[in-house]
Parts: structure tokens; sequence; C-alpha cells
């Protein structure tokens, strides 16, 4: 069963994020045309502001997943951690609206928009109200699913909402052209999902309502929410001082190439959603030698998604901005620097997920919490240093550098504490992800770029620089990692027969 599980958790989660990537693309380029570079900036940075809040939720989701971890399929123990995990999250929701109130307030005063006020905090009052839903219902049941390898279930909620908000916002913005009328629909979309996915859950798992909370179930909750916070601070760190500091238009330029970054993570984490639960079984089996090498072979797969994606990235980001952003006037989009650090800071991140998922499975998170507190005071100090002289530059170079520090460090504990091999193979598999980029990089001189002036040009092209980048990661994974490349193979074959990791 929990192969099929398994199975129907890639599938799932693989259209998620195809519907996500899609639907991502497809509003802020209708914002941007309809209402412009300030209304598509406001929207992200409220976005963002509210998402201030969650490392409170993040910190509880985290030390649930490790409980049921635990619990070992038991019904009573897994209904004990569900019934502690809604109590915090009641206090949660409540701190959350305050937290709404107090934006309402102060948010339109701080913020370099010739918006007006009242509008603003209109906004707030509608992206807040579905947030609020998940803090209310979705946390503590996603973190159950996830658990227990049932994401699936909620991955079908949210791909049929998703579309849905994107069809009535799409019909909204060509009819209406109001955007208080597009956030409603998108709000009431955000807050259903939690709700259905309650019900689901219930149902499904036949969990225990009336039953006392297991109070020691989340103990480790504070470290968690110290990696939590540490988190909030240096994911939202690029928009907190761009919104003081710069201006709405800036956040603008920011959001639109978030959106082509944050669409090739999508597409990494299609390989890597899932893993934490299944990694959690085998360790908490007491197989390390399964632990250890399918965390070889999965790190493997990790920097050849990194070197195939993130260099198809580098070449095509620019002639995609220009034309994605065509037609826009209010401000410049083209910013080739800002472009190649933010690609170069985004690829280091996903670098980091084996590491990062690894310390999840095995609930180190009191031992790594000092990582994440650290590259979340450098990226602030630097970022704060350098957004004044180079503005969206800067923040740029603060997170890259914080994103190197926590990235070297994971790598470095889990190398140490957890499979026990020597850190020449990390160092390794970074020089052989620097010769793959060089070799693409020579090759591309030989693909002319500045031809693409249209979607089907950019698309003949992209599909070019792709079988190019796949070709050299290829070839270079079968000259200096044959074993690992013939082992991943292995396992999404036997992914594709039910089965989770080869023996």
């Amino acid at each position: 069963m929990r192969s099929k599980k398994a199975l129907y958790n890639i599938l799932t989660e693989t259209i998620l994020q195809l519907v996500t990537i899609v639907c991502s693309f497809i509003l802020p380029k209708l914002i941007l045309d309809t209402f412009g570079s300030e209304y598509n900036g406001i929207i992200l940075s409220i976005t963002q502001f509210l998402s201030y809040i969650s490392f409170l939720t993040l910190g509880i989701s985290g030390s649930a997943r490790v409980a049921i971890y635990r619990s070992k399929g038991d019904n009573v123990k897994i209904s004990k951690v569900v019934k502690a995990t809604q109590n915090y999250m009641k206090k949660i929701t409540i701190i959350f609206v305050i937290y709404v109130i107090f934006m309402m307030i102060f948010y339109p005063y701080i913020i370099n928009s010739s918006i007006p006020n009242f509008e603003i905090s209109i906004l707030i009052i509608i992206i807040g109200v579905g947030t609020l839903f998940e803090y209310s219902f979705g946390v503590t049941y996603s973190a159950l699913i996830s658990a227990l390898q049932s994401k699936y279930l909620y991955n079908i909620i949210l791909i049929v909402l998703k579309i849905i908000s994107t069809v009535l916002s799409v019909i909204l913005i060509i009819y209406s052209k109001n955007i208080i009328c597009v956030k409603i629909v998108g709000s009431i979309c955000l807050g259903l999902g939690p709700i259905c996915l309650n019900i689901i859950a219930n149902k499904k798992f036949n969990l225990i309502k009336n039953i006392d909370p297991d109070t020691t179930a989340l103990q480790q909750k504070k470290d968690v929410m110290a990696h939590s916070l540490a988190n909030c601070v240096h994911e939202y760190t690029d928009i907190f001082l761009l919104s003081l500091f710069t201006n709405v238009k800036i956040i603008s330029i920011y959001s639109v190439y978030n959106i082509v970054l944050n669409g090739v993570k999508k597409i990494e984490s299609i390989f890597t959603n899932g893993l934490e639960g299944a990694f959690g079984e085998i360790w908490a089996q007491g197989n390390k030698k399964k632990y250890s090498d399918n965390f070889n072979t999965f790190e493997f797969l990790i920097f050849s998604l990194v070197s195939i994606l993130f260099t198809c990235t580098a070449f095509l980001i620019i002639p995609f901005i220009k034309i994605y952003t065509s037609g826009v006037k209010d401000v410049n989009y083209i910013v080739p620097i800002f472009a190649y650090l933010s690609v170069l800071a985004t690829a280091t991140v996903c670098l980091r997920t084996p590491y990062v998922i690894a310390v999840q499975s095995v609930g180190k998170y009191k031992e790594t919490k000092k990582y994440a507190i650290f590259e979340a005071m450098i990226n602030l100090f630097s970022s704060f240093i350098l957004v004044f002289k180079y503005g969206l530059i800067g923040v740029t170079i603060g997170t890259l550098i914080a994103n190197l520090y926590r990235t070297i460090k994971y790598e470095k504990y889990i190398s140490m504490n957890i499979i026990n091999r020597t850190r020449f193979i990390f160092f390794k598999r970074i020089v052989w992800l620097i010769l793959c980029f060089i070799l693409c990089l020579f090759i591309k001189q030989f693909i002319s770029l500045e031809n693409i002036n249209s979607w089907i040009t950019w698309i003949i092209y992209a599909g070019i620089v792709f079988a190019e980048c796949f070709s050299i990661t290829y070839l270079m994974g079968y000259i200096f990692y044959r074993n690992e490349l013939i082992k991943s193979f292995t396992i999404l074959k036997n992914m594709l027969k039910k089965r989770k990791f080869s023996k």
C-alpha cells in the first residue's frame, strides 16, 4: 500500500506543480498588462508580509510530522498528536488575526506606492482571509497526510481549486478589470482547500476527536520553530527590505524573475516532495546502510537536476523576460546581473534539498538550528548593507552569500553525523557541477539566442538548450558517477513498479 501511495504522491505532485507553474505565469502577466507594475508589486509585498507569521506554523508542522513518524501507525497516538496540533493552531489563528489588523493600520504608511491606503487595507483583508483558513485547518492535516504519505489527497484538491481560481480570475480581469474582485476569488479558493482537507482527513484516517492531546508529542517544536523563524527571515528578507527602501515597481521586477525561478524550483520539487516521509520510515527502522545508499543516489539526482534546470534557466531567462514583459513600459524589467545572481542563489538553495530532507527525516532540528539562524542573520545584515547602494542586486548578493553558508554547513553535518562519509564526495560533486556548466556554456556559443522574439521561437530554442544540457549532464554522469546513474534509473523503474526504494 505504501508503494501505491508513493506513486500517487508523485503523479499528483507532478500535475499540481505543472498546473501551479502555468497559473503562476498567466495571472501576473494579466495583472501587469491590465493594472500595471504597482499593483503587481503591492500584491506580492502584502502576500509576503502576511507570510511572516508562518514561522509559528512551520515549527508545529515539522515537529508534528516527526511525532507521527514515531507513532508507527498507532491511531490513538496519531489522534493525540493531531489534537495537540489543533490546540496549538487555535492560538496561532488568534495571533494571525491581530497581525492582519496591525498590517491594515500601519502597512499602507510604510510602503512607497500611489495606490490609495484604503484600497491597500482592503487587499490585506482579502489576501489574509485565505491564509487564515490555512492556519485554522490546513497546517494540522497537511502535516498528517504528509507524514502518512497520503499527500496525493490534498494535491488533488489543490489542483482542482487552482484551475478554478485561475479561470475565474482571468474572466474577472478581462471583463471587470477590478483587482479587488480578482483577489476575492483567489482567497475563497485558497480557503476552500484546507476545509476540504479537514473533512477528508477525518473520514479517511478515523481520527479520534474526543481524546486528550499528547503534550509531549510536539516537544521539538521550539527547535523546529528556530529553523522556521530563520527560514522565514531568510526567505522574506529581500521583499521586506525592498518594500522599506525602494518602491513597489522594483518589487514587481523582483516578482517577475521569481515567477521563473519558483517555477524551476517547483519542477525540482516534483522529484523530492514526499521523500521526507520515505527517508523518515527507513531511519525509524534503523536501516542506516539503506538510508545512506539511497541518500547518495538522491544527492546525485539533485545535482543532476540542478545542472540541467539551472543551466537552462541561466541561458533562457533574459529572452523569456523580454517576451513576458513586452508591452509593459512603466519600468525596465531587463536586469541581466540580477537575473544571473538570482539563478545562482536559487540553484544553491536547490542543492541543499537532500540535506534538508535528511535533517527533517531524522528529526535533527536542535542540532542544526544554529546554521539556519546564522543564515538568516547573514542574509539580513548583508542585504541591509547592500540594498542602499545596489538595490535589487544588493539584496540578491546577500541572499546568495547566506545560501552558500547554510548549504555547506548542512552538508557537513549530514556527512559527519548521519551518513558518516568523507566530505570530499560533496566537493567532488561541486567540481563536477561546474564542469557540466562550463561544457554547456562552451557549446551554447554555437546557439544564437538573439533571434528569440516570440513564444514559438523561445520554445524551440528552449528545447535545443535543454537537449544540450541534458546530454552533457548525462554524459558527465556516465563518466564520473556511473553507479549512481544506473541506480537512479533502477529506483525510477522500481517506483513505477510500485516500490519506493531499491533494496
